[in-house]
């Protein structure tokens, strides 16, 4: 029956249930019938739904008379414009009895409210809702009438039809969705051919459902298969893992213009990942914007821990001219051109724009082959506090250098990639060391950067490569704070008993190579200082190694003999206790100290080897 009534059907889709009647309702007089079951139920049926269930007689009268006389009453009611509201119910005793106004329609008896485990009340109740509900069903329906389809993607309609004429359907827009019949009655398959809106009207005699249709892309897809992630160092931990299983699966996504993706979230990781090892990672990713459906997917990620040999920095590039950022303007560029060079970034700078800015550091790879970059980082939050913020990227830097801790970015040819991407306020300073490594490819740029917050939000997200058109890099000022040789190492000998040694931290400052220009203070030069304690004594003798602020406030980051120690402030001349040792009789010790100056602290700075238990200020003779 139903499958009669859609002839020639074409339709779209979207949520939702749907209806719809014309002006013309009034003209449609509900279907009531009898049905019997071959176990002796019985159904007064509404509208082709089954409204009311009866399983008991009621004296002489068996559950399928007691359905035709109902049945016989509800549809002369109906040929009289019956009022769907009108239908209510009473108690009656152990029996309850739905009525029409004044009249009995039907009576739910105690047997008849036993046998379907309800009270006679509720299950009049019941009736008279279904009653009022299949009364009131307009003659033709969809659902839903509006549709989402994805492009290349088909959704459903069902349609119904309590009419004897054929349904029909005319479609605004066939260049836009496609549809067809399914095997079941009453569906239809609407596919989205291209992107935009159509309409499909659905017609049968006098009555009408419009059904409205939108066609869109996803804001992204994502490429097949699992993407891949590298990362570098003694027991990588698993933030890192998070880092670059995200950055991972943001450039296997695909995303269209105007859109963005707006997240892509580890579930927790536990644990490091050891040298060798690898693991699998699921990322959620979200991308929307523009005109866009916007979509949510599992990226799988697996992710490497790659065994990489260290190699010394040559050299050091320094961000931090102008320290204040009063314009939009890019702060620092240069280049990393030889193929295995090792280049340090030091940057340090200060909004004063008195609004909130972007701040992004990219990387360029402008030749038209793939390049891969080794990247060891310690990148601070930015904070009002210059002094602290320079401490804490110092330290995260350290630490992550000294067990080569980093990740592999891979750079498509003529793309760039965002490094640091940063909501700056105003007063704030962002701060951090990186350490870049070319591992294949031609050279890149590196530029630091002042942003509108807007511009950064949407061309700078991290770990995703994107177009670098429109860079001309003859254009582009490359700075002149690059300079060779940020490592330094100081050989000392102290002798217990002879006088304190004082090791100069940040004073002979790096030269440029052809300019007449000094990295003053050496920030972020590495000193790695190996220092020989000699005992002739005939007793055990401890050697303090103390920090003192030399030029004014500073932080100091230490691993000795590879243990961190952290000195958050110093006031000059204050000190501070690095660590104690004692060298047994006769005998000496050799050990390892490395620190860097620190962006936002005062430098140079005193390193002090002197015996256990001196009253520094008081006493030191230089």
């Amino acid at each position: 029956m139903q499958s009669r009534r859609l002839i020639g059907l074409l339709v779209a889709s979207v949520v939702i249930c749907a209806v719809l009647v014309s002006s013309a309702v009034a003209k449609f007089v509900p279907r009531v019938s009898a049905q019997g079951e071959a176990d002796g139920t019985a159904y007064v049926v509404v509208n082709g739904r089954k409204a009311i269930q009866l399983r008991t007689p009621n004296g002489a009268l068996s559950p399928c008379q007691r359905v035709e006389i109902a049945a016989g009453r509800l549809a002369s009611l109906v040929q009289k414009g019956l009022d769907p509201k009108s239908i209510w119910y009473k108690q009656s005793g152990a029996d309850a009895r739905v009525m029409v106004g004044d009249s009995l329609l039907v009576i739910a008896t105690a047997a008849e409210a036993k046998a379907q485990n309800l009270p006679s009340a509720k299950l009049a109740e019941k009736w008279v809702q279904c009653l009022r509900a299949f009364l009131s069903l307009p003659p033709l329906m969809a659902a839903p009438t509006s549709l989402l389809i994805p492009l290349g993607e088909s959704r459903v309609v069902t349609v119904q039809s309590l009419l004897d004429a054929p349904v029909q359907a005319d479609v605004s827009n066939p260049l836009v969705i496609s549809v067809d019949a399914l095997a079941k009655p009453g569906s239809l398959v609407i596919t989205g051919i291209s992107p935009g809106d159509a309409a499909v009207a659905i017609r049968c005699e006098e009555y009408t459902v419009p059904v409205q249709i939108s066609v869109r892309k996803h804001a992204a897809s994502k490429a097949s298969g699992v993407a891949k992630a590298v990362v570098t160092g003694w027991n990588a931990p698993s933030s890192l893992v998070s880092q670059a299983a995200s950055e991972a699966a943001c450039r296997a996504v695909s995303v269209e213009h105007g859109a963005k993706l707006v997240s892509a979230s580890v579930s927790q990781l536990s644990g490091e990942l050891s040298p060798g090892k690898a693991v699998q990672v699921t990322v959620e990713v979200e991308a929307a914007g523009g005109d866009y459906i916007p979509a949510k997917f599992a990226v799988e990620v697996g992710v490497e821990n790659r065994i990489l040999p260290m190699a010394p920095a040559s050299w050091i590039m320094y961000s931090n001219d102008p320290e204040r950022i009063r314009k939009y303007q890019t702060l620092f560029a240069g280049r990393i051109v030889l193929s295995e060079d090792v280049t340090r970034l030091l940057y340090h700078h200060q909004n004063v724009m008195g609004k909130r800015i972007g701040f992004v550091i990219d990387v360029l790879n402008l030749s038209p082959s793939p390049a891969s970059l080794h990247v060891i980082e310690g990148v601070s939050q930015p904070m009002v506090d210059t002094v602290a913020v320079g401490y804490r990227a110092g330290f995260e830097f350290l630490e992550n250098h000294r067990k080569s801790i980093g990740r592999i970015i891979e750079l498509p040819p003529g793309t760039r990639q965002a490094l640091v991407s940063q909501s700056l306020d105003s007063l704030h300073t962002a701060s951090g060391v990186m350490e870049l490594r070319r591992l294949s490819g031609d050279a890149l740029l590196v530029r630091v950067i002042a942003k509108p917050e807007s511009r950064r939000v949407a061309d700078d997200q991290l770990g995703v490569a994107v177009p670098a058109a429109g860079i001309d890099v003859s254009k582009v000022a490359m700075s002149d704070h690059i300079y060779p040789g940020p490592v330094k190492k100081l050989f000392a000998t102290y002798t217990a008993g002879k006088p304190w040694l004082f090791l100069r931290i940040g004073k002979e400052a790096l030269k440029h190579q052809t300019q007449d220009r000094r990295l003053y203070g050496n920030y972020g030069v590495i000193y790695d200082i190996e220092a020989t304690l000699e005992n002739p004594l005939d007793r055990p003798y401890s050697v303090e190694i103390a920090f003192e602020a030399t030029a004014g406030l500073v932080s100091g980051v230490f691993f000795l003999d590879g243990n961190p120690v952290r000195i958050r402030s110093l006031q000059s001349p204050e000190e501070a206790t690095i660590g104690t040792v004692t060298v047994p009789p006769g005998r000496s010790r050799t050990v390892s100290l490395r620190t860097m100056p620190l962006s936002g602290s005062a430098y140079p700075a005193t390193i002090i080897i002197r015996p256990a238990g001196t009253n520094g200020v008081a006493s030191r003779a230089r």
